[in-house]
């Protein structure tokens, strides 16, 4: 009978490397996804994760404008143009 054993030229450490990639990507898109079932349930449609995080940009757009009050007049112009951006954007994804 003839004995045959299989090594893996690989090794573990790869594995290891993407097994922990792929953990530490799935924990950072839970909250995502979370908020992406808040947002299905409020507004009454299916959202998948590109349309959570287009609302998400819009939001943080609107707050990082209007909430700190020692902006100067050009950077307001800029937060206003990324918030019309994202608003597009959103606009167009849903």
């Amino acid at each position: 009978m003839e004995k045959q054993i299989i090594l893996n030229t690989n090794g573990w450490l790869p594995s290891l490397v993407a097994n922990a990639f792929s953990m530490m990507v799935r924990a950072a898109n839970k909250p995502v996804d979370m908020l992406g079932s808040y947002y299905s349930h409020v507004l009454e449609r299916n959202m998948n994760r590109q349309q959570t995080w287009a609302l998400i940009e819009a939001q943080a757009a609107l707050f990082l404008g209007i909430l700190p009050a020692g902006y100067s007049i050009a950077v307001r112009a800029v937060a206003l143009a990324w918030f019309i951006a994202a608003v597009r954007k959103c606009k167009r994804v849903l």
